[in-house]
C-alpha cells in the first residue's frame, strides 16, 4: 500500500472512530438515567421512597384504608430504587466499553474500504505514467477505471487522450523521418552520378553542371518546405502578425497562376470583391494559398480551367473555394492528401515532394480555418478553405 492509502486510512479511521465514540457515550448516558415511572398517573414519576395513593375504581365507594407500613413484599422493590428497573447484573445497560470497540472495528473496516477505493485509481495511473515514460506509449487506463463516474474516471479519460496525442505525434515525426531520408536519397544518387559523369567524360562536364545545379535546387526547396512544416507543427520561429487582406492576397497569387496556367495550354478564373482583412502571417498565407493554387493549375486537364471564388459571409467568414478539372482523388484519400509526402494511387506527377497541402493544412489551422477537399461531380477536385474574421 502506498503513502497515499495510509493518508486517507487515517483520515476516514480518525473520522469515524470520533463520530462512533460519540454515539456510544450518547447511548451509555441514555442507559444510564433512572427509567421508573409510575403506572396510573399519566407517566409521572413518583419521588424515592412515596407510593401513590390507592383509589377505588367505585366512585361511590370512600377511600380504603391506609397503606400497609409493614415491609415491602417480596416481589416489590424497596423504597428509594427506581420502579422497574432490573435488578443489578440481570440485563442492565452495557458497559462503556463495548459500544468504543465496536465503534473501533466498524472504523478499522470503513476508513480500509474507502482509502483502498479512493487510493486504487491514482496507483493505476503512477503505473500508466510510468509505462509511457519507458516509450510504452499505448498504455491506456480508461479499462482499469471499472465504472467509476466521478472527477477521478475523469482524470484517467484526460491521460487516455495525452497518450493517444502523443503517440500520434510520436508516429508523425516518425514518418516525417522517414520520408525526408526517402525524398532526400533521390536527389543525392543524382547528384553523385553527375560528379561522376564529369569526372570520367570531361566533354560532359556542361551537362553534369546542369544537373548538379538541379539537383541543388531541388533539395533546397525540399529542405525549405520540410523546415517550413516543422516550424508549423512546433510552433516556433512564427513571425509578427500583420493587417493582411486575405481578398487582395489571393487575387495577386491567382494573377500570377494563371500567367503560368496560359503557358501550359490551361487557365485560371478569380472571382473575389471587397476585402478581409484579418491579423495574420502574411508570408506563411501566401506560401499556402499559392501552394493550393498551383497545385490546382498542374493537375487540371490541358485545356481546362481552375476556378477559384472568395465568398464572404454574413457572419464574418471566407470561404475560399478552388476547384480544378482533374482526374480528382480516390475518396479513400481526401484526407490522406494533407498529409507529408502523401501521392495519391495513380499519380504520374514527378514534381514535388507532397508537401504544399500539408503545409497548407497546418498554415489555415494556424489562423484558426479549415481546409478540407471533395470530389466535383462532374470530374476534378475542390478544395474549400474557410478563415475566420479577425
Amino acid at each position: 500500500m502506498g503513502r497515499l492509502f495510509w493518508k486517507f486510512f487515517f483520515a476516514f479511521f480518525a473520522a469515524v472512530l470520533t463520530a462512533g465514540v460519540g454515539v456510544g457515550f450518547a447511548v451509555h448516558l441514555f442507559h444510564q438515567q433512572p427509567s421508573a415511572q409510575v403506572s396510573g398517573f399519566g407517566g409521572l414519576q413518583a419521588p424515592p421512597g412515596v407510593r401513590p395513593p390507592p383509589y377505588s375504581s367505585d366512585p361511590l365507594a370512600g377511600p380504603r384504608p391506609p397503606p400497609w407500613d409493614g415491609p415491602p413484599p417480596g416481589d416489590m422493590p424497596p423504597p428509594g430504587e427506581p420502579h422497574g428497573m432490573p435488578p443489578p447484573g440481570d440485563g442492565g445497560p452495557p458497559p462503556p466499553l463495548l459500544p468504543i470497540v465496536a465503534a473501533l472495528l466498524g472504523s478499522l473496516a470503513a476508513s480500509a474500504l474507502l482509502a483502498w477505493y479512493f487510493s486504487k485509481p491514482v496507483r493505476n495511473l503512477r503505473w500508466a505514467l510510468g509505462a509511457i515514460a519507458e516509450g510504452k506509449l499505448d498504455t491506456r487506463v480508461q479499462p482499469l477505471m471499472g465504472g467509476r463516474r466521478d472527477e477521478i474516471a475523469d482524470l484517467g479519460r484526460d491521460f487516455d487522450q495525452m497518450a493517444q496525442k502523443l503517440y500520434q505525434l510520436i508516429e508523425s515525426q516518425r514518418r516525417l523521418l522517414h520520408d525526408v531520408s526517402h525524398e532526400l536519397r533521390s536527389p543525392l544518387a543524382r547528384l553523385q552520378a553527375a560528379v561522376g559523369l564529369a569526372r570520367q567524360d570531361p566533354a560532359k562536364a556542361a551537362a553534369a553542371f546542369d544537373r548538379i545545379e538541379r539537383e541543388t535546387a531541388r533539395l533546397d526547396k525540399l529542405v525549405g518546405e520540410v523546415l517550413t512544416l516543422s516550424r508549423l507543427e512546433g510552433g516556433t520561429g512564427e513571425e509578427t502578425k500583420t493587417r493582411v487582406d486575405v481578398i487582395e492576397l489571393v487575387a495577386g497569387i491567382a494573377d500570377d497562376a494563371q500567367f503560368e496556367a496560359r503557358a501550359n495550354g490551361r487557365d485560371l478564373n478569380f472571382t473575389g470583391n471587397g476585402q478581409f482583412v484579418i491579423d495574420g502571417r502574411a508570408e506563411l498565407l501566401h506560401r499556402a494559398f499559392e501552394n493550393v493554387l498551383r497545385n490546382a493549375v498542374k493537375f487540371t486537364r490541358p485545356g481546362t480551367i481552375v476556378e477559384v471564388t472568395a465568398e464572404q459571409s454574413v457572419a464574418g467568414w471566407l470561404r475560399l473555394d478552388i476547384c480544378d478539372q482533374g482526374p480528382g482523388v480516390p475518396a479513400s484519400e481526401l484526407d490522406a492528401i494533407f498529409e507529408p509526402f502523401h501521392r495519391c494511387a495513380g499519380s504520374s506527377s514527378a514534381d514535388g515532394f507532397g508537401l504544399g497541402l500539408a503545409i497548407a493544412r497546418r498554415a489555415v489551422e494556424a489562423h484558426g480555418g479549415t481546409i478540407r477537399a471533395a470530389n466535383r461531380p462532374e470530374g476534378g477536385l475542390c478544395l474549400e478553405i474557410v478563415l475566420p474574421a479577425a
